[in-house]
């Protein structure tokens, strides 16, 4: 599935049923060692803001066209309440997923909170505001894992020290 941006904007994507916010990160090095294992650069960055697919499969949702209903949701949220990246956080992790592995930023953004009260207020549900990160390399060429909520956080990761100098 192909990433396209929504909301009337350049600002934010949608792809496989997350809404991601696209960030920019220069000088990262192609590779990193961790673990024994390689981890390749990601090709691209963003922090994934709303993974609607998730959301559906952990909450077990009924209701037809969710995903469009949250999609508007959020293009309406956004239109006045921005939701950028604040900064990123001294802490990164080692993400492990079977045979997946990854090293994300963890950061700070902007209204989500917000945003997920809205969603839990309107559809009455009980949604934690996700572990906002970016992830910086992968085991697999861009294949990430997702991390959406405290759970996963400590299920699947282990902090680690900053993995380079002061490129974040």
């Amino acid at each position: 599935m192909e990433e396209k941006f929504i909301c009337n904007d350049e600002k934010y994507t949608l792809k496989k049923q997350t809404i991601s916010l696209p960030v920019a990160i220069q000088g990262l090095p192609d590779k990193l060692e961790i673990g024994g294992y390689t981890l390749l650069r990601r090709s691209s960055f963003h922090v994934s803001l709303v993974c609607i697919g998730k959301i559906i499969e952990k909450e077990g949702i009924q209701i037809p066209e969710f995903e469009n209903a949250i999609i508007n949701d959020f293009c309406e949220f956004v239109s006045q309440n921005d939701i950028s990246l604040i900064r990123y956080r001294d802490e990164f992790r080692f993400v492990v997923q079977n045979e997946r592995r990854s090293v994300v930023a963890m950061c700070e953004v902007t209204n989500l909170e917000k945003f997920f009260d809205l969603l839990n207020k309107k559809y009455k549900l009980h949604l934690k505001v996700p572990p906002t990160h970016v992830t910086l390399y992968t085991l697999q060429l861009n294949l990430g894992i997702f991390l959406t909520d405290l759970s996963d956080i400590q299920k699947l990761t282990k902090l680690i020290p900053k993995p380079f100098n002061e490129i974040l």
